[in-house]
């Protein structure tokens, strides 16, 4: 059957999503959208009604009936253009899946093991391998311990010895033995393919075994693809076993449920091996994140399920820790005024900023995420140190996409991951990456053309040299050239930026000189045609690395006058009563858990009402108290979430 027209749906914390792409013109293209709150919570815990209300956008918008009397999606599409072809569902709701990777060498079974499950919602709770010096009871009790929902078993290559890996699984079966029958782990293995019948023969009478490529046949040798997709269908089996509506939903969608991630590693890595300079996506959820780098055809996909600017909040402070918060701040903060701020995101992940120091607390959270993702996976990138040359940067999330104005969205990514040389800057604010993902299975040729398409919101290009320049010193001459041979000459002073407004579809002839020591690709003179955008040609003369004033009364000045100079707003100015100083308490260290301060508890003021006490009247401007410090010490993570259910 040709498959014509395409429902994708995202299932986010927050968010669900869908897409409908359709042959238009004699080519695949996004034709409508819609976005609702997910629905997997208090007070409806159904994740169909989400589905339904979004269908009911699209349905408003195009004409299209897309369910039939009793909710059940209509394929294939029918004669009057009701229905779809194809319905394909992504999910990023939940914890992850929890698993224990067993394989013989860490530094080559177990690294691809790793590798392959880039693209799923993954969380490693340990690993086994020859070199770990554990006993076979120790083996045996840290399976036991983590409850693991899945064990991937790796290692041998195609011509190797199989009794090391034999070994390691004796204790593996009995841990799964062991464990309840209704909590026993699926089994994937992608090892020597063959000691795949005797690993299906020990764990078959126990549990499920699902039987992929190995992932590694030689030591110079690695195939991740298959193995790949056999977690991404355990993802699938776990999400159908946290509600009956994503049964349902599983049931109606051609392929399961998949990971968001995956699809990100899937276009990522394509859009590196058609364009050329390096491409780079990302997307700051409310309970994950994922970065996706692609450098020389070489796609590195990183899942951050402690980094998130809504239910994860608390964990992405934690992880980074205050400093790397603080130094994306205009404004003097104490430890105590960012706790509160990420612990009332947590309990209302959906709230949006309301004032100018609440927006600055959630931009400066997430560029220190977007950094902390970046060091983390840099090792394994073309360029460990130093500038980073990026000739595509796509943003995703609300974060990053929803922020009303491009050119700002185009700061938000330049500030962030900081890319150098000349970048095409994009945003993919209808979550249509995670349905192209899914979609690659069935139809790789509708996944191109979409891509390739103008389906992508295009912000314009950026050029930002590496150096350092002499402030409000001469950094960048400029010529522009229009196709109406119109000319624009623009000289642009270091540590500033300058944006001409292009618009999306045109061109222009650009000629750049570059001064104080600047340099793109080590070269001062440059030609180049550029494409304009939602934010236009921006002119990127603050140096790379990207330098921070250090005193906050200087960043004070320097935050505003940027986002000024990019948006063309007047500069909002900072309340002097911020830059008054504080007690800044020791910082929050990254994977330590949070202590209570040693000092006596005040007198805990009388509340009001569930929603708890009321603001300090006598709190400094821009303090965003709303609930004790002390409070988040007892508060677990099921906690939070009952909270949320009352709130």
């Amino acid at each position: 059957m040709t498959v014509t027209s395409v429902l994708a749906a995202d299932f986010g914390s927050v968010y669900t999503r869908a897409v409908l792409i359709d042959v238009v013109d004699g080519s695949y293209r996004l034709v409508a959208r819609g976005q609702t709150r997910t629905t997997d919570g208090f007070p409806v815990d159904d994740l169909a009604v989400g589905l339904d209300r979004v269908l009911r956008q699209m349905t408003d918008a195009t004409g299209r009936r897309f369910t039939n009397d009793s909710g059940q999606i209509i394929t294939p599409e029918q004669e009057d253009r009701s229905g779809v072809d194809a319905f394909v569902v992504t999910s990023s709701v939940g914890r992850p899946l929890r698993a224990v990777i067993v394989g013989l060498m860490p530094e080559v079974s177990i690294a691809s093991a790793l590798r392959a499950a880039a693209g799923t919602y993954l969380d490693t709770a340990t690993t086994l391998h020859i070199a770990d010096g554990r006993s076979e009871e120790e083996r045996l009790n840290a399976v036991l311990l983590t409850y693991p929902d899945v064990i991937f078993i790796v290692g041998g290559t195609e011509e190797g010895a199989p009794a090391a890996l034999l070994r390691l699984l004796n204790p593996v079966r009995t841990a799964v033995a062991l464990l309840n029958e209704f909590r026993r782990p699926s089994i994937i293995y992608a090892g020597n393919s063959a000691l795949a019948a005797t690993v299906q023969a020990a764990f078959d009478p126990l549990t499920d075994v699902f039987v992929a490529a190995n992932v590694r046949p030689a030591l110079e040798e690695e195939t991740v693809d298959s193995a790949r997709l056999q977690l991404a269908q355990a993802f699938d089996r776990y999400a159908e076993t946290r509600s009956a509506a994503f049964t349902a939903i599983s049931a109606m969608s051609t392929s399961g449920v998949l990971p968001t991630p995956q699809s990100y590693n899937l276009i990522v890595d394509y859009l590196g091996r058609v364009y050329p300079g390096g491409v780079a996506a990302v997307d700051v959820g409310s309970a994950a994140s994922i970065l996706a780098v692609s450098f020389d055809q070489k796609i590195t996909t990183s899942i951050r399920t402690d980094i998130g600017l809504g239910h994860n909040a608390p964990a992405l402070l934690e992880t980074v820790g205050v400093d790397p918060v603080r130094k994306w701040l205009p404004f003097n903060v104490t430890d105590s005024d960012l706790q509160n701020y990420v612990a009332n995101k947590a309990l209302r992940p959906a709230s949006i900023p309301e004032t100018l120091v609440d927006l600055y607390l959630e931009h400066a959270l997430l560029k220190a995420g977007i950094e902390a993702m970046a060091a983390s996976a840099r090792p394994s990138w073309k360029v460990p140190f130093g500038p980073i040359s990026i000739g595509r940067v796509i943003g995703a999330g609300s974060a990053l996409t929803n922020t009303g104005h491009a050119a700002y969205d185009a700061l938000l990514l330049l500030d962030a991951l900081q890319p150098a040389g000349v970048s095409l800057l994009q945003n993919d604010p209808y979550g249509l990456i995670a349905g192209l993902g899914a979609l690659a299975f069935d139809n790789p040729e509708a996944v191109v053309q979409v891509v390739e398409g103008d389906n992508l919101e295009t912000l314009g290009t950026a050029v930002a040299p590496v150096g350092r320049p002499r402030t409000d010193r001469p950094a960048m001459r400029v010529e522009i050239t229009l196709s109406s041979g119109e000319k624009i000459d623009q000289t642009v002073m270091g540590g500033h930026l300058w944006v001409y407004p292009l618009p999306y579809g045109y061109t222009a002839e650009v000629r750049i000189r570059l001064m104080g020591g600047l340099r793109i690709n080590n070269r001062t003179s440059l030609r180049l045609t550029l494409t304009g955008g939602g934010a236009g040609l921006i002119f990127d003369a603050r140096g790379r690395p990207l330098v921070l004033a250090s005193d906050v009364r200087e960043r004070a000045v320097q935050f505003p006058l940027w986002v000024s100079e990019v948006t063309g707003d007047p500069v909002q100015e900072i309340d002097p009563r911020l830059l008054e100083a504080v007690q800044v308490q020791a910082p929050v260290v990254g994977a330590q858990k949070r202590r209570r301060p040693e000092r006596s508890r005040p007198a805990r003021p009388a509340r009001g009402g569930r929603r708890g006490r009321k603001q300090d009247a006598k709190a400094p401007a821009g303090s965003t108290d709303e609930l004790e410090p002390d409070l988040l010490e007892f508060i677990e993570e099921e906690d939070l979430d009952d909270l949320r259910r009352g709130l």
